[in-house]
């Protein structure tokens, strides 16, 4: 999990150099971000019926392999067309990897499914840090933003192989029932509940992706860092949410969900206002670090609570949760960049990040009155 969203993460420490090779404006490659978003929201509804009438495996492995490849062909872009291009390819093919993980988790671990799930995707987490870090690293370094799209797309087409050798058959290939879809996520309340745990996530994602890919930027042209010192700072985010998860899995587990995940949430947004504003790297880095252990409550109990909830169609309820909530979060970095391009980084991070985390809180909260049956 850590490889595969080093190479989502990657983008954001470029943005600098990306400006300076194609001549373009934030906007732009604003949308050349969210480009993987907009392929990614295509494709989990798709991957979740597969996987849950197919099996977790193989779906699993071809996300892997297609999202290392497509992110080698990024490297090799000679326009924002050709990369637009290319990131919305690679979150196409991503679509197939991280909810069947996601339900596979789940049915590996059912006794303790919040400590795993969370304990799982704090790879992703930990891939926050590795991403702009290692990003940052490469480009000064060599000077050459292709360069981190290929090491560490090249990284993730061998790691696959390996885990295509040594990852076993499972023994149930399919979904009880013989049905690809259970009519049972169609009643009314089944439709309410997904309705608002989309919500949720839409909210949540659109703060967190925002931060992700225009952090960096804000504290190399706002603050001065370098590029290095920038992706390592913007990565204490991810540390920070690489220890949080499973910490937050475990408390979950005992505490409850909801509760959990609202808390995390109302901490996470008040301290994306303090990042923006304290002056000391100190104090700073330590928010950085902090935001991301506690944040990171939000979405790990959100994808716990939406798959025990929809037990019967739990591949299909996350591909449609994140279907949704890609399909609006992916505005958010395109609307950080414009009015970065018409006013600063931190204004955009400011009125979008920090609004969005707190109506998640409220949608979550609002979960509690539906009674599913």
């Amino acid at each position: 999990m850590v490889l595969y969203f080093t190479q989502r993460w990657i983008f954001g420490p470029l943005i600098p150099s990306l400006m300076g090779t194609f001549g373009t404006d934030k906007t732009t490659l604003g949308i050349v971000g969210a480009g993987s978003l907009w392929g990614y929201m295509l494709t989990p509804i798709i991957a979740g019926l597969i996987s849950d009438r197919f099996g977790r495996r193989y779906v699993v492995l071809f996300g892997m392999f297609g999202l290392s490849a497509m992110t080698v062909v990024s490297g090799l872009a000679n326009s924002t067309g050709q990369l637009f291009l290319f990131r919305f390819v690679t979150g196409l093919i991503e679509g197939f990897f991280f909810i069947p993980m996601i339900a596979f988790t789940m049915e590996l671990f059912p006794e303790r499914p919040g400590f795993y799930v969370t304990f799982m995707s704090s790879g992703t987490s930990f891939g926050w840090f590795t991403g702009p870090a290692l990003a940052g690293w490469l480009l000064d370094v060599t000077g050459n933003w292709r360069i981190p799209f290929m090491a560490t797309g090249i990284a993730g087409i061998i790691l696959a192989a390996v885990l295509l050798i040594v990852w076993p058959e499972e023994k149930r290939e399919r979904h009880p029932g013989g049905k690809l879809l259970d009519p049972s996520i169609l009643e009314r309340s089944s439709l309410i509940m997904l309705f608002l745990v989309s919500f949720t996530a839409m909210f949540q994602i659109s703060g967190e992706f925002g931060f992700a890919m225009w952090y960096p930027v804000f504290l190399k042209t706002e603050v001065g860092m370098t590029a290095s010192m920038a992706g390592l700072v913007a990565g204490l985010w991810g540390v920070g949410q690489f220890i949080g998860r499973p910490t937050m899995g475990h408390i979950s587990d005992r505490l409850g969900y909801r509760k959990v995940g609202i808390t995390g949430g109302i901490i996470m947004g008040l301290c994306l206002m303090l990042i923006l504003k304290v002056d000391n790297a100190a104090v700073r880095s330590s928010i950085t670090f902090f935001t991301g252990f506690v944040g990171c409550a939000v979405m790990g109990s959100l994808w716990t609570f939406t798959g025990l909830t929809f037990a019967r169609t739990r591949g299909l309820a996350l591909g449609v949760l994140t279907t949704w909530s890609y399909a609006i979060a992916s505005l958010s970095p395109i609307t950080i960049g414009w009015i970065g391009d018409h006013y600063r980084v931190s204004t955009g991070l400011l009125v979008i990040c920090v609004p969005v985390v707190f109506l998640a809180c409220a949608t979550f909260a609002v979960t509690a009155l539906v009674k599913k049956r």
